[in-house]
């Protein structure tokens, strides 16, 4: 029986592993989720994947196969190896009487202890894939409400329904939209989904924000296609390089619509970058437990406001547009100003009802994308 033999570019496969490799567990049950499988086939493809059984990763890179073959290896290792290597061809050699693949590049010779690929987890089959049913959209509208939104769902370690993100395609449109009771994010996008499929799940937020990242090392996503799988407790995206599955988030999402209000009592409208330069400036004083800015809507003025008890205040104040009566209201100046990071939009509008009421931000230029943010009462 032939071993293992694949020589790859050093740069495709630092890319490969980066992509794979934060999938891995790091102190699991069984060792062999620390390792990435790497599967060289016969038509010069190499497949990397790693799971940590909630999500499954598998990405896949051009190569010069000798021999086809499978091996995991430690993916710590491997990193590490990998981007510490000169820019030259890298060989992959295993041996299989020991699990053991010599890895060399110019003058440079390692020796990793492997496992074998049979104790590695069932991973995607990309065969079984082609019959399944597929809802194809555009990659870029899909990152870009994946960014609007993920950050705002509950990080709860327990499976919430509201640690994840609910998406629903329709013919023509993408919604997501997160909570995690305090602020609620909300996004739409046009698409063009040729199936006239009405879809819903939610996504565990950790699994979207993992697709973020993998997205960054994508190249082309101008080009690039979304594929999505979607069945009853798992989804599965794939694009022309990479496949990943997770399982879905069961129960029902709340009914965040009905709290979108349709009117604001009150209106403003304040330059992004003034604000944000702002409350960066008043953070400093705030009382780290309970992170509040008290924002005090005057005639064309915001002040706003931190105080710590016993380390002093801070209060600034920036011009905007505003004319009704005046109102205070205090919130978590954190979710505020992760809010308007997001927003791209030059001018910001906020819609105000009274002081407890939750208040509305969205970019003046774009109504598709709206966060609301609970205030906090003071006493």
């Amino acid at each position: 029986m032939s071993n293992m033999e694949f020589t790859i570019e050093k740069e495709t496969l630092l890319t490969n592993l980066k992509i794979v490799e934060k999938t891995t567990v790091v102190r699991g049950i069984q060792p062999v989720l620390s390792n990435i499988l790497i599967n060289a086939s016969s038509d010069n493809f190499i497949t990397f994947s790693a799971t940590d059984l909630d999500i499954n990763i598998m990405s896949k890179a051009i190569a010069s196969v000798q021999t086809p073959g499978k091996i995991t290896l430690p993916a710590k290792k491997l990193s590490e190896i990998a981007s510490k290597l000169s820019n030259k061809p890298v060989v992959f050699s295993l041996n299989e009487d020991t699990n053991v693949v010599t890895i060399s590049c110019g003058n440079s010779k390692f020796e990793l202890i492997g496992i074998s690929a049979d104790e590695f987890p069932s991973t995607i089959n990309e065969e079984e894939l082609k019959e399944k049913e597929c809802v194809e959209i555009d990659l870029n509208p899909f990152i870009k409400s994946v960014k609007y939104t993920a950050f705002s769902a509950a990080n709860y370690e327990n499976r919430n329904i509201i640690s994840g993100v609910f998406c629903s395609i329709s013919k023509e449109s993408l919604e997501m939209a997160a909570t995690d009771g305090n602020r609620l994010t909300r996004n739409v996008e046009k698409i063009t989904n040729e199936k006239d499929t009405n879809i819903s799940c939610v996504i565990p937020s950790k699994t979207l924000q993992e697709f973020l990242r993998i997205a960054s090392f994508l190249k082309d996503l101008n080009e690039e296609k979304l594929c999505l799988i979607i069945e009853k407790t798992r989804i599965i995206f794939k694009t022309s390089s990479m496949i990943m599955s997770s399982r879905l988030l069961e129960g029902e999402y709340p009914p965040y619509k009905q709290l979108i209000p349709q009117q604001c009592e009150k209106n403003a409208v304040v330059k992004r970058d003034e604000m944000i330069s702002a409350l960066e400036r008043v953070a400093v004083m705030v009382n780290e437990r309970t992170n509040i800015v008290r924002f005090i809507f005057g005639e064309n003025t915001l002040f706003l406001k931190s105080d710590t008890p016993d380390a002093g205040l801070g209060e600034d104040s920036i011009g905007i547009e505003y004319t009704d009566e005046e109102l205070t209201i205090a919130f978590n100046y954190r979710y505020v100003l992760e809010t308007l990071k997001i927003m791209e939009s030059e001018k910001i509008h906020i819609g105000l009802g009274g002081s407890l009421s939750a208040t509305l931000f969205n970019p003046v230029s774009d109504d598709d994308y709206l966060c609301l943010i609970m205030p906090i009462q003071i006493r």
